[in-house]
């Protein structure tokens, strides 16, 4: 990989100089792209990028997909500095809604969905250095809002297809290095799952159904463990938005509130902290920056904001 004696970066030897660049953050090493044509080829190449993933030097990054008035899905990336959302290219073969998404080093996985009203078992890959889509295998069924999950390198699948689904079927498990699909031995629950997430430190994954019950799932021993709600309240089916930092769980709940519990215990508890800032917002979405970060960010829509423009209106 040759840098152009034109580049400004001629008076350093060869790797020298694609090492530093590989320590610039992907949105200072965008607009180097943009500024200079010399630099371009360099910038996107994999050479580069991989070089940043033996440095550790790919800091995380939000993405955001909305569908916005009906259109089909559009992805967006936080620009921290500027605390804007910048447009990425879209895939106009994603399913309009009812996907599942899997975040793993250097892209995310779009699984499953609807589209004009059938469930699909199409599996989409964004590369989140080069902002390209490639498809990957189908799933063997499809599915519309399934769990899934990563553990230990694999994509574990569970729920989203039909009735005729059972313990056979009704999972799967994609390996992420040999690209295949197999088959994951669950028994079947009666309702949809509505959430899940890993606990990262203890490999388990943890979820919720329709009903508010909830589970966990040891993958790598096929273990399963059903835990039925026996103190229900209002909040049981009114959690959104489940998070893991280190060994507690997180989630959204009505009158925007932020709620953490023990996963042994699962006595859901308010963050304190949030009061004086939620009279005017909406918490919209809840999430974490990767699934070992210890930080949450929160989407809000601000209602003094669309008053303002209602009132100019």
């Amino acid at each position: 990989m040759k840098v152009s004696p034109s580049s400004g970066l001629c008076s350093l030897p060869d790797d020298v100089a694609v090492t530093c660049l590989a320590q610039i953050s992907r949105f200072d090493l965008a607009a180097l792209a943009t500024a200079s044509k010399s630099h371009r080829a360099l910038v996107s190449s994999p050479e580069l990028s991989e070089l940043r993933r033996r440095m550790g030097c790919i800091e995380p990054c939000l993405y955001v997909c909305m569908r916005i008035s009906g259109g089909n899905p559009r992805w967006f990336v936080l620009n921290p500095q500027h605390r804007r959302l910048n447009p990425i290219p879209s895939n106009p073969n994603q399913a309009p809604e009812s996907s599942s998404f899997v975040a793993v080093d250097g892209g995310i996985y779009v699984l499953g969905g609807l589209i004009n009203c059938r469930l699909t078992s199409d599996v989409w890959f964004l590369d989140c250095f080069s902002h390209t889509w490639n498809r990957v295998p189908s799933m063997r069924r499809p599915r519309v809002y399934a769990s899934a999950n990563l553990v230990d390198g694999k994509i574990y699948v569970c729920g989203g297809c039909r009735e005729e689904a059972d313990s056979t079927n009704w999972a799967e498990v994609f390996d992420l290095k040999t690209q295949t699909w197999g088959t994951w031995f669950l028994p079947k629950i009666k309702s949809r799952i509505w959430h899940s997430v890993v606990i990262e430190e203890e490999k388990k994954v943890y979820g919720v159904d329709v009903e508010g019950d909830s589970f966990h799932l040891l993958p790598s021993k096929r273990m399963f463990f059903w835990r039925p709600d026996l103190r229900r309240d209002f909040f049981s089916r009114n959690k959104d938005d489940w998070c893991a930092i280190g060994k507690l769980l997180f989630c959204r709940a009505p009158f925007e509130m932020i709620l953490w519990c023990d996963p042994d215990e699962l006595r859901w508890k308010q963050v304190k902290g949030l009061e004086e800032h939620c009279d005017n917002i909406d918490i919209c979405r809840l999430c974490t920056k990767l699934s070992c970060s210890s930080d949450l960010a929160l989407f809000c829509r601000d209602f003094l904001k669309e008053e303002r423009r209602r009132d100019l209106g």
